[in-house]
């Protein structure tokens, strides 16, 4: 437990660091910060009970974006300040680094083995992405259309 704990508090702090980095507003950095202990939270969770790194990272991206989408509106902000340093948990950095150093070592076990983890990373935080985005859009495209009568 105190390992998932910690994991939570360094994915809070990755988000944290990363807004800081590119400077969001000062109202913003709790929301930014929050939103990526909650999406790794939601990917150990779901991790766990499916052993599926894409439909976990799926889950934890749909959330965020909805996530940031509600607080954006909110907020009258966009919805990519907040997603952006929600999602930077997700990112499969260390699944890429062990791609390429499997590629430099000649190791193409290893190489194709991460490689795999990375693709499925990023493809589930694209897909995630973009379903929300399109089913918001849809949602909120309908109700600002006028009425024919």
């Amino acid at each position: 437990m105190t390992e998932i704990i910690i994991q939570i508090v360094m994915a809070a702090l990755g988000s944290l660091g990363f807004a800081l980095l590119y400077r969001l507003r000062p109202e913003h950095l709790p929301l930014a910060t929050l939103g990526g202990a909650v999406a790794w939270g939601i990917y150990l969770l779901c991790l766990k009970y499916t052993e599926n790194i894409f439909a976990s990272a799926l889950i934890a991206t749909v959330f965020c974006t909805l996530y940031a989408e509600l607080f954006a509106k909110a907020q009258k902000t966009p919805a990519t300040v907040l997603l952006i340093p929600s999602v930077i948990p997700l990112i499969p950095g260390s699944a890429l680094y062990y791609t390429m150093s499997g590629l430099v070592q000649r190791n193409l076990e290893q190489a194709w083995f991460y490689a795999r983890l990375t693709i499925q990373f990023a493809l589930a935080i694209a897909i995630g992405i973009s379903l929300v985005w399109t089913f918001w859009a849809i949602l909120f495209q309908r109700k600002d259309q006028p009425q024919d009568n």
